[in-house]
């Protein structure tokens, strides 16, 4: 199984030893790939308008789209980790999609198989992307009746 979790954001991941350490533990159930955009593109746009921004992020997402696709909002459906565990059970290729500053375009969520939220409170994208990474590893622990998940 391929997992590829796309992400818009500026700069460094200040929790990338924590999510590397998710995905050296996910190894043996997936291959995790952790995909980051951010160009001049995306940059102007966001200073520019909310349209602007979305547009931006269409452009880097939309020939990205492969696989079970799942796009990452707050108003999406939020699930349990067993409901989630299910969603990626039996998928040879699930693509996560984290939005900008702006979220992700209706036009683009429209695209995708799901749209989830991990909760409703709204969360920095470094710590959405961590919590993320840690149910993915859960949810392959509960799809391989691994103990993990208690």
């Amino acid at each position: 199984m391929q997992i590829i979790v796309n992400s818009i954001q500026k700069g460094t991941d200040e929790f990338a030893s924590e999510l590397n350490e998710y995905r050296k533990m996910s190894a043996k159930f997936a291959s995790i790939k952790d995909e980051i955009f951010f160009n001049a593109s995306i940059a102007k746009a966001q200073t520019i308008d909310r349209a602007s921004a979305l547009r931006a992020y269409d452009e880097v997402y939309m020939p990205r789209l492969k696989g079970y696709n799942i796009a990452l909002d707050e108003r999406g459906e939020e699930l349990d980790s067993m409901e989630f565990a299910k969603i990626l059970d039996g998928k040879n290729l699930v693509s996560f999609f984290i939005g900008g500053a702006y979220g992700l375009s209706d036009d683009f969520k429209d695209k995708c198989d799901k749209i989830i939220s991990l909760t409703k409170l709204t969360l920095a994208h470094k710590i959405a992307k961590l919590m993320l990474f840690e149910q993915i590893f859960r949810a392959l622990c509960i799809n391989a009746n691994h103990p993990y998940h208690k």
